[in-house]
């Protein structure tokens, strides 16, 4: 089966030593190491000297398997960032009182639990054009901190209704109901009949929607593909996932093929549009780009000032 084929099917694939030694060069690793991060652990900014050889491995791939994919993407520039778990062998931490909004457990070390993808879909609301790359730069263990993963085909045989409501979409998480969780889901979603074990969709983006109780466990139907330096991971932007664990430090690369019709947000023109747009926005995607705002403007003023 080729690569477009197991995406389309499956949603991911993964390519062993897609990239050798010189691409995950040492000044790139020891520049991820002491780069700061965004909120959600997310390293911007990667100067491009040193990217410039993962780009080209990148622009060797994606365009074709997009195109046999039949996604508009922008073929002629990706995105790119870094991805960085602490080692942690801590107990997810419960958060009380609880609150409508948050999780009601946070999971430490940086770990993101079951999810698609908040801000790609909050800048640009299109999953659907765009293919996530991930590129391990240091990883001790391919046993530890992989990505886990719901297949495509998985979901829409065991919920017809999520695989449909999840197409094209993001800015979503997937909890499980537990005993000490139970009274932050009987908030979230008062008078349905809620149990320990059920599974919920949190939208994070439709204001009319609080989400919805699906009918798969998307703990059994994991898979956890193990990556190692030099590894490509690729994976269409809605399909769920999570981090699989904190049990050692990692960083990886991810390179996003975007839409083609995506705002340039990269540019003063760009910021300065999404500024405008954003008091138009809904609720919940108004209150998450005013973080990236706070972020991207003093951001943007200091480099250009260098």
């Amino acid at each position: 089966m080729n690569s477009s084929i197991f995406l389309k099917n499956y949603g991911f694939i993964l390519i062993k030593n897609y990239f050798n030694t010189n691409s995950v060069n040492f000044d790139l690793t020891n520049y991820l190491l002491s780069a700061s991060k965004f909120s959600d652990g997310v390293i911007t900014s990667i100067p491009q000297p040193y990217m410039a050889a993962i780009s080209q491995r990148i622009k060797s791939i994606i365009p074709d398997l997009a195109k046999d994919l039949d996604l508009k993407i922008a073929s002629n520039r990706f995105a790119y960032c870094a991805i960085s778990i602490d080692q942690s062998n801590a107990a997810p931490q419960l958060k009380k009182p609880f609150n409508y909004h948050q999780d009601p457990k946070v999971v430490p070390g940086g770990v993101l639990n079951w999810h698609l993808d908040h801000y790609s879909y909050y800048l640009h609301q299109d999953h659907t054009n765009w293919l996530i790359c991930y590129i391990p730069i240091f990883k001790p263990s391919k046993h530890l901190t992989n990505l886990a993963i719901v297949p495509t085909d998985v979901v829409k045989q065991h919920d017809p209704h999520l695989h449909r409501k999840i197409q094209g979409r993001g800015a979503m998480r997937f909890r499980c109901v537990e005993t000490e969780t139970l009274e932050w889901f009987e908030m979230r979603f008062p008078g349905q009949s809620i149990k320990v074990g059920d599974w919920f969709a949190i939208d994070d983006f439709d204001d009319s929607s609080p989400g919805f109780k699906l009918n798969i466990d998307l703990e059994a139907h994991k898979v956890v593909p193990e990556l190692e330096v030099g590894d490509l991971l690729i994976m269409r932007a809605d399909v769920i996932h999570r981090t699989h664990d904190a049990g050692s430090d990692r960083i990886s690369v991810r390179c996003d093929a975007i839409p083609l019709n995506a705002a340039r947000l990269d540019t003063w023109r760009g910021l300065i549009w999404l500024s405008v747009q954003y008091p138009f926005m809904g609720a919940k995607r108004r209150y998450n780009i005013a973080k990236w705002l706070r972020h991207e403007w003093p951001n943007r003023l200091r480099l250009h000032k260098t």
